[in-house]
């Protein structure tokens, strides 16, 4: 098990893009608070899905694992080692650039079609990659005028679903209650049981 949780090392949260973890490496690498290995190794976990599933039930654990995991200090009077950065990270200042252009661009509306925003949305949220589901789907709502039409409901639903996977359950709990005004029964009733399962989420948060 590393001793740090990928997320400690580059200072992102567990919603992070892809954008926001590209930008932290440049930043990481620039802090040098960690080798160059265990960051590249931080990003490659956060990178892969399946290793960011890992990562995402471990970091609870780790302030306890840690309290019990040395009982050796001998390793303190060491001297710390020293970092040598690799070529490949001296356009640091280049990588920052380039990320911040990237986080930009994704916070800007896309320029794809409304029913594309909805499908792609979908896409994104079934893949478990819920900073571009949440993305395409805010931008589908913000644009759709037909506000009682059904792909606007779904839209969302599927919203709320990729806020409570993404971490983000204040946002997931705030449009859950509007749709629990909603005047059909099923689309009130689907609300209201999400609603009951993000406030145990939070409340064990």
């Amino acid at each position: 098990m590393m001793e740090n949780n990928p997320y400690d090392i580059l200072g992102v949260s567990q919603a992070a893009s892809k954008a926001e973890i590209t930008k932290a490496v440049a930043l990481a690498m620039k802090r040098k608070q960690y080798p160059v290995d265990v960051i590249a190794k931080a990003q490659k976990s956060l990178m892969k899905a399946e290793e960011r599933i890992i990562a995402d039930y471990l970091r609870p654990l780790l302030p306890t694992i840690k309290r019990f995991k040395y009982s050796d200090l001998s390793a303190l009077a060491k001297p710390a080692p020293t970092l040598t950065l690799l070529s490949e990270y001296d356009g640091l200042e280049q990588a920052l650039a380039d990320a911040n252009q990237q986080e930009n661009l994704e916070r800007e509306p896309l320029p794809i079609p409304l029913s594309e925003l909805f499908s792609e949305g979908m896409i994104a949220c079934k893949e478990g990659r819920y900073p571009k589901a949440i993305k395409y789907l805010e931008d589908y709502c913000q644009g759709c005028q037909e506000r009682n039409s059904q792909n606007y409901i779904q839209a969302q639903m599927w919203l709320i679903k990729a806020y409570q996977m993404g971490g983000q359950l204040q946002r997931a709990i705030a449009l859950s209650q509007i749709l629990r005004n909603h005047p059909h029964s099923q689309i009130n009733t689907w609300a209201n049981k999400i609603l009951a399962v993000l406030s145990k989420e939070i409340s064990r948060a």
